[in-house]
């Protein structure tokens, strides 16, 4: 069974393949069989048209709790859908700043996700950056091209503007632990959640004079803290391996930032923690720019600490 839909039966994985040979294929067996497992990632595309990417693995994820019965017709309602928002795609492509200016939005990516078909990128961390895209539909995007940004005549920051206000004005859930200075957990509709990291300090019901600490281990998390005095050391010590732990865990298509994020006046940094290894007498390690350190030298750590 491929990983990526490893929750089938031997059973439902025949049925799978089958559906899949019927709807691409269409009952055509004329040349070398396409292995499905070995082939997670297509292009759907119709006649003398541009492929829009599809991912075997959504459709595994809409049949897996419908009976086989449904399978088909899921299946062919959810590929129509693709086409109808590739369709829509293309035409947002070619779209003027004024059309798209209420669709455009930033969204978090990996720096190595970033290709020169974004026109607007920025660099935040080693790990993290930011581009402009078009929100297409659902979850769906598209870059903002080098030669739709040259079309439109306007300065870049003022794209980034449009974008940023539309951020701040899409609606986002928090929920919050019992802890006095609480952890925020951040959710938001299509595919947006972590990209809210941009407008933290918006989200922080609190002030926070002494910046705020992020987690973004994958896409569609987010949690943040809002720096207060000397348990700082305390959450740096605990939440920095865990949002390791939670990268490592997470789809390596999923994944964002390894590492604790902070949130300082000079923008977003990451903070580096290694923890004391058990039974020694070695402290552990922080690392970090020398204003962050400065700070938490200055929070005395508990006494019962060992880290």
């Amino acid at each position: 069974m491929p990983p990526w839909c490893a929750w089938f039966s031997p059973a439902d994985w025949h049925v799978f393949e089958a559906l899949l040979s019927d709807v691409f294929l269409d009952g055509n067996t004329s040349g070398p069989p396409m292995r499905f497992g070995e082939h997670r990632h297509l292009s759907l595309a119709a006649e003398g048209r541009a492929g829009a990417p599809l991912d075997l693995a959504e459709i595994a994820e809409l049949v897996r709790a419908l009976p086989h019965a449904k399978w088909r017709s899921a299946t062919v309602s959810f590929l129509n859908q693709k086409q109808r928002l590739a369709e829509r795609r293309r035409e947002l492509e070619r779209a003027g700043f004024a059309e798209v200016r209420n669709l455009l939005m930033p969204r978090l990516v990996t720096v190595g996700a970033v290709t020169e078909r974004n026109a607007l990128a920025v660099a935040l961390t080693e790990e993290l950056a930011a581009v402009v895209v078009i929100q297409v539909g659902g979850s769906l995007s598209a870059p903002v091209l080098p030669e739709q940004f040259d079309s439109w005549q306007v300065d870049g920051s003022e794209v980034w503007a449009a974008a940023m206000a539309n951020l701040a004005a899409a609606p986002v859930s928090l929920q919050y632990n019992d802890d006095e200075n609480p952890l925020v957990n951040v959710e938001a509709d299509g595919g947006w959640t972590s990209t809210h990291l941009l407008r933290a300090a918006d989200l922080i019901d609190r002030p926070a004079p002494l910046g705020i600490l992020a987690m973004v281990p994958f896409h569609g998390h987010l949690m943040l803290w809002a720096v207060e005095g000397p348990e700082l050391h305390t959450c740096v010590i605990a939440y920095g391996p865990l949002v390791r732990q939670m990268w490592e865990d997470a789809p390596e298509e999923y994944r964002l930032s390894s590492r604790l994020l902070w949130i300082g006046e000079d923008g977003i940094e990451s903070i580096g923690v290694e923890p004391a290894p058990p039974r020694s007498k070695q402290p552990g390690v922080i690392t970090g720019s020398a204003r962050f350190l400065q700070m938490l030298a200055s929070f005395r750590p508990p006494d019962d600490y060992p880290g």
